[in-house]
């Protein structure tokens, strides 16, 4: 038992002198608010970025909808003429328009959803911030009456031991944004497509060949 509590002594001597020695607490919680700024500062233009990314796809989309739309009117007036071969290669056209559909339509849901969340995630740092504000204006405060009330040497040893407790909270906060960070690129980031080339063509092909089929037995008979 006697050895225990020479340990446990011996640990707070060395607490209390790792406090001693401690910065300024309220330097540190402004060098963590500048810290802050700068995380809602990239966190605002990452949510720009996937907003303007947004718009592009929307604009792409509409485009490739028209292009879509124009050969397959140019299939159905082929096939109404015999022109079998012209008929096949607007549908060919039409479904290559068609799978930049499918693929611009993801990438668009992905971009919107990216900006929804980091618009979320720069709300959840501002309200942060002003509860860290709050918080060093709280530590000025009793600093302050602290040093007041028991002269300068306590004040300094007061400010580390009331402060670091919150030093911790506030660095695993930053860890947590960190990490959700990082989340947030994987989460992000473009998939590799799952079909070859090969595959992909022949399906085409088949589905050409199905709506060839559909408009030649629309064609009136004469």
């Amino acid at each position: 038992m006697g050895i225990l509590q020479r340990v446990v002594s011996m640990t707070k001597a060395a607490a209390n002198e790792m406090l001693d020695k401690m910065e300024n607490p309220v330097m540190m919680l402004n060098h963590y608010l500048r810290d802050l700024d700068e995380e809602i500062a990239k966190a605002e233009r990452s949510m720009e970025h996937q907003q303007v990314q947004e718009r592009m796809l929307q604009a792409k989309l509409k485009d490739l909808n028209e292009q879509a739309g124009y050969y397959e009117g140019k299939a159905e007036q082929a096939a109404a003429t015999d022109r079998e071969v012209d008929a096949r290669m607007a549908l060919e056209a039409k479904f290559v328009y068609q799978e930049q559909i499918e693929e611009t339509t993801r990438l668009q849901q992905l971009a919107k959803q990216a900006a929804l969340d980091l618009e979320l995630h720069v709300e959840t740092l501002k309200e942060e911030k002003k509860r860290l504000q709050g918080k060093r204006t709280e530590l000025i405060s009793r600093v302050q009456q602290t040093a007041g009330a028991a002269g300068q040497r306590s004040a300094q040893s007061l400010q580390g031991s009331s402060a670091s407790r919150g030093f911790e909270r506030i660095e695993m906060k930053v860890m947590e944004w960190e990490a959700q960070q990082e989340l947030a690129k994987g989460s992000y980031g473009l998939d590799a497509r799952s079909n070859g080339f090969d595959q992909q063509q022949e399906q085409r092909s088949a589905r050409v060949d199905e709506e060839l089929k559909r408009l030649l037995q629309k064609k009136p008979n004469v």
